[in-house]
C-alpha cells in the first residue's frame, strides 16, 4: 500500500497548509471544497471531518475516488486516494468532534481514505513527477 512520506504527513498535518478535497459527481463532473479537517491517521490514511459537506458526500457514496490538493508556498502536492469508510462514532470520530467545536462546526461522520498515489505539483525541479 503507498505510504505518504514524514513530509508529506508534516504538511498535510500543518493548519497553515492549504487544503482541497475534489470528487465527482454521478454525471462526471468535479466538484472541489476548500477542505481543513484533516488528520493523517497513519502513514496509508488520511482521514475528513464531514460538516458542511453535503454534495461531497453524495458524490463519494457513488464515486470513492478523490483528490487532496495540498499547498504551502511554492511546495504542493496531489494525493489520490479511495474512500474506505465512513463512521459516526469511534475514537477517531470523538477527536474529529472535539476539532470541529473549536470553529463552531459539528461534525456528521468521518471518511477515512486510503493513499494511492502522491505527485509533485509543487514549483520545484520535481513538478509533474509520481512520488508515490
Amino acid at each position: 500500500m503507498p505510504e505518504m512520506s514524514d513530509y508529506v504527513i508534516r504538511m498535510v498535518a500543518h493548519p497553515s497548509t492549504s487544503k482541497v478535497l475534489s470528487t465527482v459527481s454521478p454525471e462526471g463532473k468535479p466538484h472541489s471544497i476548500v477542505c481543513g479537517s484533516l488528520i493523517v491517521l497513519d502513514p496509508e490514511t488520511i482521514v475528513v471531518g464531514e460538516a458542511y459537506m453535503y454534495r461531497t458526500a453524495k458524490y463519494l457514496e457513488t464515486n470513492p475516488n478523490v483528490e487532496f490538493l495540498v499547498w504551502k508556498g511554492k511546495e504542493a502536492f496531489s494525493i489520490l486516494a479511495k474512500a474506505v469508510g465512513r463512521e459516526t462514532e469511534g475514537e477517531v470520530f470523538e477527536k474529529m468532534e472535539h476539532s470541529l467545536e473549536r470553529m463552531n462546526m459539528a461534525t456528521v461522520a468521518i471518511w477515512k481514505f486510503k493513499v494511492e498515489e502522491i505527485w509533485d505539483e509543487g514549483i520545484t525541479p520535481n513538478v509533474g513527477e509520481r512520488l508515490v
